[in-house]
């Protein structure tokens, strides 16, 4: 949460408070210390997060913690803050990129923690999953499809002499893409887990798909009987394993 929240402020920090970056789109080198620190701060965070989720999926296969697709996206967007670092290309795009996504995870950390700690304030819960909701969608899918629109179109006015800044460059736009369509990617994840279900009752009403048969009656399971409960004045016979059910005088 704090990697989250001051990577986020001091991102929209830079953009704000540099007319240069945000009029001229630079896809050049192009240095802003703050969007420098941010960037410096969050390759830290994610060298130690890297090397801790790849342990707990990899190794101690704790899938509970974490998914194979959170730690794919760590390591994408660790190798973005690496090449802004080195070449300092593509400033807008990244710094924008990278605040919309950081920004969204203010109300992800919360939902997690409260599902963690099983919460029972549910209005809480669902005031903060409305925000995450509407900030997933309007920074992720929103504000990220404008800003590679712009990308893009620029990417394909984009002139240079060196071929390592035309590397980094395409580097970046690869990374921009794999990010978003990795947001587009939850989206369908999310909805298909929520709706599926609702899908298969109103089709199975509609008798469009057979429902299933009871799985006890299919795999021969006999129905579990009850034992017999003694009544008053009667004794109990017990039959025994070793021994035939019909006794002989002396052993009655």
């Amino acid at each position: 949460m704090v990697h989250a929240v001051g990577v986020t402020v001091l991102l929209v920090a830079a953009i704000f408070s540099d007319p240069a970056l945000r009029g001229n789109r630079p896809l050049h080198t192009y240095h802003n210390l703050v969007g420098y620190v941010a960037l410096c701060f969050s390759l830290g965070y994610f060298s130690f997060v890297i090397p801790w989720t790849y342990h707990l999926y990899f190794c101690k296969g704790e899938r509970h913690a974490t998914n194979l697709p959170l730690v794919i996206h760590h390591g994408v967007v660790w190798f973005g803050s690496l090449t802004y670092i080195i070449g300092r290309t593509c400033s807008l795009y990244g710094a924008v990129a990278f605040a919309c996504m950081e920004f969204t995870n203010w109300f992800f950390i919360i939902h997690v923690n409260l599902q963690m700690l099983r919460s029972k304030r549910r209005i809480l819960r669902q005031v903060n999953y409305v925000l995450l909701v509407l900030a997933f969608a309007v920074c992720r899918l929103g504000i990220c499809t404008w800003m590679g629109v712009l990308f893009f179109q620029d990417l394909l006015q984009f002139e240079s002499d060196a071929p390592f800044e035309w590397a980094l460059i395409i580097i970046q736009a690869m990374i921009f893409a794999f990010v978003w369509l990795l947001s587009w990617f939850f989206v369908y994840t999310e909805l298909k887990t929520m709706l599926q279900p609702l899908i298969k009752q109103k089709l199975t009403q509609w008798g469009m798909v057979s429902p299933k048969p009871d799985q006890s009656k299919a795999k021969g399971v006999k129905p579990s009987v009850q034992p017999r409960t003694r009544q008053p004045g009667k004794p109990v016979a017990v039959a025994s394993a070793s021994k035939p059910a019909t006794q002989s005088a002396e052993n009655v």
